[in-house]
């Protein structure tokens, strides 16, 4: 029993009793418990009860004690734990207003989004899916997108993607195309950070790099945007946004939708707002349906629409196309939407064990010229305005040849102009089928142009010639054949007095398009 109680009150101090601060007003409350204790009266009790009796009052003390002092460390700690808890609030709000917060080495975390619920106009609907980098700083999807032709073909394209564009710049998108057979005519994943970017061919099994610096959105507004004229949309909108939308193949459909909002939202009168709320995987989105205007790809049998957006960032989640009978011949259906979710750093640069490095292609040189070309007018598809503007190019340019006799059905027409020098670009579909709406597949790209007149150095007439097949005279003008690297196709160069002419042709072999080339005469003004 002596063992139990020696050095008690060193036992106490370095354990329950350590920081613990006993007043005097702790103590004197001892004093007046003892004090009362022995003031009162007193019994006569049997000395081996006693014993038991001074134990028990010893140990009831000694628990009392721990009690209080054990009372006393909870409050210390709960205090620190709540001051400590604050703290971390705060410091995680003022990450979160400043700088996103790391959770992980590798991984970045951005705050998080939250749902909007109030009620959109067609103006706030129209400035966020147009401004959509300014709504959301990493987003991870996956979508299916359906295109159907009026010809009857069409693609079936698989996305998965995870972009971060705010403060952590990367992403990484895999790409699927199939024809609607079920044929995989492309494999791509395009991974990028802030320095390069890798686009990786699957089926080749080789990868391009390439230097990929990322420039900093700003934000457009509607009157910039929707006056554009279909013809010269897509040219119009990267110089109105002079912004390098990120390498994310048709994931940018989705997230960045300039395009398609001009297109199928340019005018607000054939659209409206169908419902204000509607979940769609976690968000809420507003949906709006309307009817199709001048700016829709014809080559599309599109009639009517339906879009879903997300009401925090513009983002078209989802949306259908429909023809004349209501059936889908078109669509974007969602599997995955996640808005500021946490991203994986270290995958914003790829594993390239067995692939095959190409050779970066020739860049534009800055000094060529060929930023100072204009393009002055451009149609395709509709007749009229490519007429049109076919009448402008005769006007203007006295040295244009053109394909002549029925079997030609002129398809796109182009005027442009670099500094005095005019250009002419023109498009023809060869032996195409009556009732097939398009371009079709047989095709003959044609541009002429001065000698000393810088053109542009892509498009159609950016190829690989290969070995000069032929030279010969047609129609007072020089030519030389040059193979292509596709089974049908090649690429005739020809030259008169100080203009320069080029003929390349799609499925339409070397030897037809010669022939062919008999048609080629200069232009009668009309």
């Amino acid at each position: 029993m002596d063992n139990m109680f020696s050095n008690l009150k060193e036992k106490m101090n370095g354990t329950i009793l350590k920081d613990v601060e006993f007043s005097e007003k702790s103590k004197d409350k001892v004093r007046k418990a003892i004090r009362s204790s022995k003031s009162r009266k007193k019994y006569i009790i049997h000395p081996k009860l006693n014993y038991i009796l001074s134990l028990s009052v010893s140990c009831i003390l000694i628990l009392g004690l721990g009690y209080f002092s054990l009372s006393k460390l909870d409050d210390v700690g709960d205090k620190q734990i709540t001051e400590n808890s604050e703290r971390s609030l705060t410091t995680k709000s003022e990450n979160n207003e400043k700088a996103p917060n790391n959770l992980n080495e590798g991984i970045y975390t951005p705050p998080e989004k939250k749902e909007y619920y109030d009620d959109m106009t067609k103006e706030e609907i129209l400035t966020k899916m147009l401004n959509t980098p300014d709504y959301f700083q990493t987003v991870v999807g996956k979508f299916e997108q359906r295109n159907i032709y009026n010809d009857g073909t069409g693609t079936d394209e698989y996305v998965d993607y995870e972009i971060s564009i705010e403060n952590e710049i990367g992403g990484h998108v895999s790409f699927v195309n199939k024809s609607l057979e079920g044929e995989t005519v492309q494999e791509n994943i395009s991974v990028y950070n802030d320095r390069q970017q890798w686009d990786i061919d699957l089926i080749t099994n080789s990868y391009l790099e390439r230097n990929y610096n990322q420039k900093e959105f700003q934000p457009v507004s509607i009157e910039e945007v929707l006056p554009l004229d279909s013809n010269q949309l897509y040219d119009k909108l990267l110089d109105i946004y002079d912004w390098q939308e990120p390498p994310v193949w048709i994931a940018g459909v989705s997230l960045f939708p300039f395009y398609k909002t001009v297109q199928y939202l340019g005018d607000v009168e054939q659209w409206d707002i169908e419902k204000q709320n509607e979940e769609l995987l976690g968000h809420n989105t507003v949906v709006l349906y309307g009817s199709v205007g001048d700016k829709v790809d014809r080559m599309k049998n599109v009639d009517t629409f339906r879009f879903w957006v997300d009401k925090d960032t513009g983002i078209l989640a989802k949306y259908e196309e429909y023809d004349s009978n209501g059936n889908i011949t078109g669509y974007l259906y969602p599997e995955k939407l996640e808005v500021n979710a946490s991203i994986n750093l270290d995958e914003f640069s790829p594993n390239l064990d067995g692939l095959s490095k190409e050779e970066q292609p020739e860049t534009i040189d800055e000094d060529s010229g060929e930023e100072d070309i204009e393009i002055l007018e451009q149609s395709d598809y509709y007749k009229d305005e490519v007429n049109e503007v076919l009448q402008t190019l005769r006007q203007n340019i006295d040295f244009l040849y053109e394909f002549t006799g029925q079997d030609f059905d002129l398809y796109a027409t182009s005027f442009e102009r670099y500094k005095d020098f005019n250009h002419a670009y023109l498009t023809y579909s060869y032996k195409k089928d009556p009732n097939e709406d398009g371009s079709g597949t047989r095709l003959l790209y044609v541009r002429s142009y001065h000698k000393d007149s810088v053109t542009r150095s892509w498009g159609e007439f950016d190829t690989n010639k290969g070995e000069r097949l032929d030279t010969f005279t047609t129609n007072d003008i020089d030519w030389k054949m040059y193979e292509l690297d596709r089974p049908k196709g090649a690429h005739f160069v020809g030259s008169s007095n100080d203009y320069k002419y080029e003929v390349v042709s799609q499925d339409i072999s070397a030897e037809e398009t010669k022939t062919l080339l008999e048609s080629f005469k200069k232009s009668v003004i009309d």
